[in-house]
């Protein structure tokens, strides 16, 4: 699945607007515990565990836009980016969103 920032996929056509999809994914406070396990929030990590957090948060929410442009039959996502914001009574829970719009390109076009 080709995923670009821009609006187009150079040397390609695009034939098809699918659906602009968005999706979201949060790591920090309760999330991502496991049972017995303390809740931790994203400023209770050290920086390579945020680190670590932040790419799989952001993977995370990407993963599920590009099933959801596969389950529609695009094969590009184009305009894709992603936003970031920290949520939670005490904004210790980081949100990733990832937006983009599914397309289906002509690979044969070039």
């Amino acid at each position: 699945m080709v995923t670009t920032t821009t609006n187009s996929i150079e040397g390609q056509r695009i034939v098809k607007y699918k659906k602009v999809l968005v999706a979201q994914s949060m790591i920090g406070g309760k999330m991502g515990c496991k049972e017995g396990e303390e809740p931790k929030s994203v400023y209770d990590m050290s920086h390579e565990e945020f680190v670590t957090a932040f790419g799989e948060v952001t993977s995370s929410a990407f993963s599920k836009i590009v099933k959801r442009a596969e389950e529609l039959g695009a094969n590009a996502i184009i305009g894709a980016s992603t936003e970031y914001q920290f949520c939670g009574p005490n904004g210790e829970t980081l949100m990733a969103v990832a937006k983009g719009t599914a397309v289906i390109v002509d690979v044969s076009y070039y």
